[in-house]
């Protein structure tokens, strides 16, 4: 049996255990390839992405949120968000939300008739969540307020927007 207490033990099992997976991930990729030209077909490979939104199998469209707390390894629960749509650059706000157990909110920001086209904000109210959780911060924090400002570009897509964030730093982007 293999004593994996020991650090040189177990760096060298995880990186057996990657290589090993890296290898039979070239094996499928290659004889898909190889499937593929047998079969007449002259196109390469094309990488695994797509610039359209992944289909939700009927599921309506709609804005859902997910943040997730990087300096606690936690979702954010009990973070206060705003959510407002900007009319002539000025937010006009919609509803407030309280991030639940999960990171996320508890309903779609957005759904069937009122997820339309246009500009939107999220503002994360980030020094007071970290305040809440006991995290020590400089004071004044470095991070108060987040805005995130994104557009609704069309309305038949689902759209989800992921923040990752801590009390020095933010992160989001468009998911599907």
């Amino acid at each position: 049996m293999t004593d994996l207490t020991k650090p040189d033990r177990r760096q060298f099992v995880l990186a057996s255990m990657t290589m090993a997976g890296g290898v039979l991930l070239s094996r499928q990729a290659l004889a898909s390839t190889s499937a593929a030209q047998s079969n007449g077909a002259s196109q390469p490979a094309h990488p695994a992405q797509s610039a359209d939104p992944i289909s939700q199998q009927g599921a309506s469209p709609r804005l859902t949120i997910h943040i997730l707390d990087t300096w606690h390894g936690t979702p954010a629960a009990g973070l206060n968000v705003e959510f407002a749509r900007i009319e002539h650059d000025v937010a006009v706000p919609l509803k407030k939300i309280v991030i639940n157990q999960s990171g996320r909110a508890d309903e779609p920001l957005l759904i069937d008739d009122t997820y339309r086209t246009g500009e939107y904000q999220v503002t994360l109210h980030v020094d007071d969540y970290f305040r809440m959780k006991n995290t020590s911060l400089p004071s004044p924090p470095f991070l108060t307020t987040v805005p995130i400002r994104f557009r609704i570009s069309n309305a038949a897509e689902r759209l989800h927007l992921p923040v990752q964030l801590g009390p020095w730093n933010y992160t989001y982007y468009r998911g599907s």
